[in-house]
């Protein structure tokens, strides 16, 4: 079971706040090809878009969020591994689903595809 941080929390409900409910497909498309998505000034990036000699480069698996003002008052970088970002995207996939019900099996198709390339139990 995955144990919520409170400013990861918030921080991951933010960037999913910001994406809204017009730009949640587009990301959850991305999310199938390792790829992130974001919107102005907060965005996600899989661990395979960098490369090691790049600025913002996290390592070899997970996610990055990225948030810089004026979105935050301080620029941050939040960095979870695949389990965590799997945790917050069903969330936020629940959220989408309540107020989509007839995406609700487009969603599921794309969260076990997600969960497959990201090697998840």
């Amino acid at each position: 079971m995955i144990t919520e941080n409170k400013r990861e929390k918030d921080l991951i409900e933010l960037y999913y706040a910001n994406l809204g409910q017009s730009y949640f497909l587009d990301a959850i498309k991305n999310y199938c090809n390792r790829q992130g998505f974001g919107i102005g000034s907060i965005w996600c990036l899989f661990a395979n878009e960098l490369q090691p000699w790049e600025e913002g480069y996290f390592g070899e698996t997970g996610v990055a969020y990225f948030y810089e003002h004026p979105a935050v008052e301080k620029n941050e970088v939040l960095v979870v591994d695949y389990d965590d970002f799997f945790y917050y995207l069903q969330k936020a996939s629940k959220d989408f689903i309540e107020r989509n019900p007839s995406r609700e099996n487009e969603i599921f198709q794309y969260l076990e595809k997600i969960k497959e390339i990201l090697k998840l139990v």
